[in-house]
């Protein structure tokens, strides 16, 4: 009985003391981890979300997001096309020139094609609620923004070779001459990895603007509402610039981009008050000041 006994559970003891040994390893190991590189607690990570847009806080909504016009409302479509378009500018302006800065990274076309791509491209301005940004599943908005993108690239390429030659890289700036403006649009519109650098962009673009919609018909909401649809917000937010491009963190540029969101609603919001044709039906929730 006894030798049955070793034969049939020997196997299974010496696996169950292999687990065992491991499991015991890990939770020794985190508790000598020093604390520095611990993960940060919960109330810190508040806190940085909070930090990226300070502007906003959950309880106490800016009085321009509470008229941020509801979904079905006539005002929807001008305000959050122009809000879009001003988010899209934004990016354009700021984020090329950010990735930029290090020189080293126009030595890799594959990855410096699309974001000259993306800069050269215009905004997309929506004509219909459902498409306010370029979309990577329609091919037919796609093609406009390459078409878009060709008329202003030579102008970028020439610029993009200067600061090269100016710099001394004659040999990497020779694969930004404006000559190659046709080429550099078709290798990204048909070699796969730029083209997913560019699409990623783009995806983004449409994120941000998305979660800007997500807040449509703040104000008829309850504070406890808002608060939901504002931290929802900026997780988002927090999440899409952080992963905008490889290697890449853009979170700095979120007070920038919620400043020029926030211009665009004022703006709309004059301009409607101007000739009347906008009304924004948007009555504070209960608990807002």
């Amino acid at each position: 009985m006894a030798e049955m006994f070793s034969r049939r559970y020997f196997p299974w003891f010496v696996q169950f003391s292999a687990h065992a040994r491991r499991y015991v390893r890990r939770k020794f190991l985190v508790t000598l981890t020093p604390a520095r590189i611990l993960p940060a607690e919960p109330n810190e990570r508040i806190a940085e979300m909070r930090a990226i847009i300070s502007d906003i806080r959950c309880s106490e909504p800016g009085p321009s997001w509470l008229s941020l016009p509801a979904e079905r409302s006539a005002a929807f479509l001008p305000i959050f096309a122009r809000i879009s378009v001003a988010l899209q500018s934004t990016l354009r302006e700021r984020v090329p020139p950010l990735y930029f800065q290090n020189l080293e990274r126009f030595r890799d076309w594959k990855s410096a094609y699309p974001m000259l791509v993306y800069q050269a491209s215009r905004p997309f301005r929506g004509r219909v609620r459902t498409e306010l940004t370029y979309d990577v599943l329609n091919p037919r908005l796609m093609a406009v923004l390459f078409r878009r993108a060709k008329g202003n690239l030579g102008p970028l390429l020439e610029q993009t070779e200067a600061v090269l030659r100016a710099e001394g890289q004659a040999g990497v700036a020779a694969h930004y001459s404006s000559k190659r403006t046709l080429e550099i649009i078709q290798s990204v519109q048909r070699l796969s990895v730029p083209r997913r650098y560019l699409y990623r962009l783009v995806r983004c673009e449409s994120a941000l603007v998305d979660a800007v919609v997500d807040l449509s018909g703040l104000g008829t909401l309850s504070a406890r509402e808002q608060a939901k649809r504002l931290k929802g917000f900026r997780k988002k937010w927090h999440f899409q610039l952080r992963r905008l491009y490889p290697s890449s963190d853009f979170s700095a540029l979120a007070s920038v981009l919620l400043e020029a969101a926030t211009e665009a609603l004022l703006d709309s919001r004059t301009d409607a008050d101007s000739d009347g044709s906008l009304i924004v039906e948007s009555e504070p929730g209960a608990g807002v000041a």
